[in-house]
């Protein structure tokens, strides 16, 4: 560990200038650069906020908080990827900081001029890599990239726990991390100085108590019920329903939920609980998050960001159930190290640890323990020392890494590029990018397919359900050859017939399995289809991720590409509730996939009927693919 300390002063006689840089994904980033704004302000410093995803152009990090929000909820396993890659090969970091940075880096220094600022904070990832690149180019020997550097301190907030090389920049001034062991890793990883400081939390959390009463009566809860806190986020995502079933079906435990931005999550554990019979409070959006808290005696959480660290300034104990893939697992595992959180392994143990930490004993206490001592050091203090004492020159770096970090170029090159033909297409067409759209005069009502196999088309009770949900019929090549006459008496009955690709069989074999050559074979299997059925086939709904190849091969053959918002059914939430033919709630305008591949004939009639049910409850229709457009 870099045993380089800050020289402590006094704060400066003049008020300084600070720029925060921080980002609009999700709640946490933009919540901790308005604490550190309030307490600069407080001490008589001009503060100016800007949102990151706005120094890209044509509105790209928009684009991209929603693909990662669609990442998230579509494909999780690819963020987990993305997170893993950087502990893998952290030298291609260097090329992908760069790149961010040829983007960025003007709009950034345009709003260091407008704000003249002293010193620079960040407290988001992508930032801070920007920032150390400029910090980087403002010492370069050559004065052309001197001209895109950043003159002024960097200073870089961490707002999770652990260590991420993607959170920290070897050029960036200084660290300020709540852990004193995320402080040491960061500080042998860059070789930069770095503080222990407390959570950028609001008075509010630990000032509340006295309003315990009067919030527990305004969420109904009574004097003998275990409230517990149960946070996802302001996007709403991770396993909250099974979480809110198992604590709603504990005797005693009284589930206090918040979703965030998600209303159609909701309004699902509204109807869940009203249809149940459970005690439960299930709210929205809130802007007094220390009220609730202070209701609550112990909080359930999945991503181990801002809520956990207003919940210890509450005094609240944590239990991490189901972290979400990347962040949500890694800062887990570093809050149970660290004392102020405990990972349930399963269902059981996550009801038990609810009792044992939400009660007075010495588990809870020992945890509150460990959190209280967070609070110690303040990182505006610390960002207002930097800017009076400075920044230091850094050595040059060695041939070798030189070398290195040139090599680590080139084969970024080849991964972006790779990666943003295949994965990235996936995650952007997930946030509808590229693909098939629902049609402008069509309300109320969802579009629905049915992915069959050669028992799900000769069924006669799945052609009644299809024509009964107007439902489109999903058929691979491979199948449609195989069962020509049932598909004929799909048509026959008015069903609409889609292409579901060329999956599995005696014509793929002999294939190559590479995506441009996938692309090819699947947009093909949709002419082959229509010259089975004598009649055009419109949309192509491929069982798997898609690729740049495939919109392209698609949009060359004149097919819209269908990527569905959900698949059913749904993973089963087990061990409690097991409900596979379960269907969640669903949105209008939505594309919906039956898959009738995973199930008998009898169960996809059931799984059918219970959308047709779904559907009545919520009124709304539902129209096949070929509405879209």
């Amino acid at each position: 560990m870099v045993s380089v300390r800050l020289q402590r002063v006094k704060w400066h006689s003049q008020p300084l200038r600070v720029l925060i840089v921080s980002a609009t994904v999700g709640a946490g980033d933009a919540g901790n650069a308005r604490e550190l704004a309030r307490r600069l302000k407080a001490s008589g410093h001009d503060v100016t906020i800007q949102d990151f995803l706005e120094a890209a152009p044509l509105g790209i990090g928009k684009a991209l908080s929603k693909g990662y929000e669609a990442e998230l909820r579509h494909a999780p396993w690819a963020y987990e990827l993305a997170f893993q890659i950087w502990f893998w090969v952290p030298l291609m970091l260097v090329p992908l900081t760069r790149f961010l940075s040829f983007f960025t880096r003007r709009k950034v220094l345009r709003w260091v001029r407008e704000s003249r600022a002293d010193v620079v904070v960040s407290t988001f990832p992508i930032a801070t890599q920007v920032l150390g690149d400029m910090r980087r180019r403002a010492q370069h020997r050559r004065p052309w990239h001197r001209r895109a550097g950043l003159r002024v301190p960097a200073v870089n907030f961490i707002t999770d726990f652990g260590y991420h090389p993607f959170w920290a920049h070897t050029r960036v001034d200084l660290n300020l991390a709540v852990h004193p062991c995320t402080v040491a890793d960061v500080a042998r990883h860059t070789g930069q100085p770095s503080l222990p400081c407390a959570p950028l939390v609001g008075p509010q959390f630990s000032t509340a108590r006295p309003r315990r009463a009067s919030q527990r009566a305004k969420l109904g809860l009574r004097q003998r019920d275990l409230a517990v806190l149960v946070s996802s986020g302001s996007w709403g995502v991770g396993a909250v329903r099974e979480t809110f079933e198992l604590v709603a079906t504990r005797p005693g435990l009284v589930p206090v939920v918040v979703c965030g931005r998600n209303d159609a999550l909701r309004r699902h554990l509204e109807d869940l609980a009203e249809a149940k019979g459970y005690r439960a409070a299930v709210l929205g959006w809130t802007d007094d998050m220390a009220g609730i808290m202070t209701a609550c005696d112990v909080l359930v959480e999945n991503a181990g960001g801002l809520t956990s660290l207003e919940a210890m300034a509450s005094g609240l104990p944590l239990v991490s159930f189901h972290p979400i893939p990347g962040h949500g697992r890694n800062s887990a595992s570093a809050m149970s190290a660290a004392g102020v959180t405990y990972v349930a392994r399963d269902g059981a143990d996550l009801v038990d640890s609810l009792v044992r930490l939400g009660r007075p004993g010495p588990a809870r206490e020992a945890q509150l323990a460990a959190a209280a001592r967070l609070f110690s050091g303040d990182a505006a203090e610390a960002v207002s020392d930097l800017a009076v004492v400075g920044a230091w020159p850094r050595p040059r770096l060695r041939p070798v890494v030189a070398v290195a970090r040139t090599g680590a170029t080139a084969v970024f090159v080849g991964a972006l590029a790779w990666l943003g033909l295949t994965t990235g297409v996936g995650v952007a067409a997930a946030a509808g990018a590229g693909v098939a759209h629902p049609a402008p005069g069509v309300t109320n009502a969802i579009y629905l397919g049915a992915r069959l196999g050669p028992a799900e088309l000769v069924d006669p009770v799945v052609r009644q359900d299809l024509v009964a949900l107007d439902a489109s019929a999903v058929v691979d090549e491979n199948t449609a050859m195989s069962a020509l006459g049932a598909v004929h008496a799909l048509l026959n009955k008015g069903i609409d017939v889609e292409s579901g690709g060329t999956a599995a069989g005696p014509a793929a074999l002999g294939r190559s399995g590479a995506p441009w050559s996938q692309a090819l074979s699947d947009s093909q299997s949709a002419q082959v289809l229509s010259q089975l059925v004598h009649q055009p086939v419109n949309a192509l709904c491929p069982d798997r991720s898609i690729s740049a190849f495939d919109l392209v091969d698609a949009s060359s053959a004149h097919l819209m590409m269908v990527v569905p918002n959900v698949t059913l059914p749904l993973a089963p939430s087990g061990p409690f509730p097991r409900q596979e033919l379960g269907v969640p709630l669903m949105q209008s305008g939505h594309i919906y996939v039956v898959n009738g591949l995973l199930f008998t004939p009898a169960q996809l009639t059931t799984l059918l009927d219970n959308v047709r049910a779904q559907l009545a409850s919520q009124q709304l229709g539902s129209v096949s693919f070929s509405w879209l457009q």
